[in-house]
């Protein structure tokens, strides 16, 4: 994990796709995933999903999630 990273479980203001945004703590975002080339869909663990114009490259980054090295043999 990335130490510059702040962990803490401060809100984030996802930008939505209608829209202004979403204002969601880090603790409840339980996931997501790509919708298309408009942006993705970030499901909370307490509410409903955001569709966003953020990419899940974007968002990951901001998380400070890290990439999994994935390769088939």
């Amino acid at each position: 994990m990335r130490e510059d990273i702040d962990l803490n479980d401060n809100f984030i203001l996802i930008p939505a796709a209608s829209g202004g945004g979403a204002l969601v703590r880090r603790s409840q975002i339980a996931g997501g995933r790509a919708n298309g080339a408009d942006g993705a869909i970030i499901y909370l663990a307490a509410g409903p999903s955001v569709y966003t114009t953020a990419t899940i490259p974007q968002i990951a980054r901001y998380l400070g999630a890290e990439v999994a090295d994935i390769r088939r043999e």
